[in-house]
């Protein structure tokens, strides 16, 4: 499993408009329908709880 200590707003930015590009590809070229968009992408779908951790071992003030 991957660690990082750090959350990069910037970046994850970046990762949002690349998933909703890539979404809104598989739409118009429909090889997804907007029901298994939905689907696909509800509110835990994107959470991966089984395999995640939250693991920092910096001291914040």
């Amino acid at each position: 499993m991957r660690q990082v200590c750090y959350y990069d707003p910037a970046e994850r930015q970046r990762e949002k408009e690349r998933s909703r590009a890539s979404d809104a590809a598989a739409l118009s070229s429909g090889f997804v329908s907007r029901r298994d968009l939905s689907a696909r992408n509800g509110f835990f779908s994107s959470l991966q709880v089984i395999d995640s951790a939250v693991i920092c071992q910096e001291v914040f003030a």
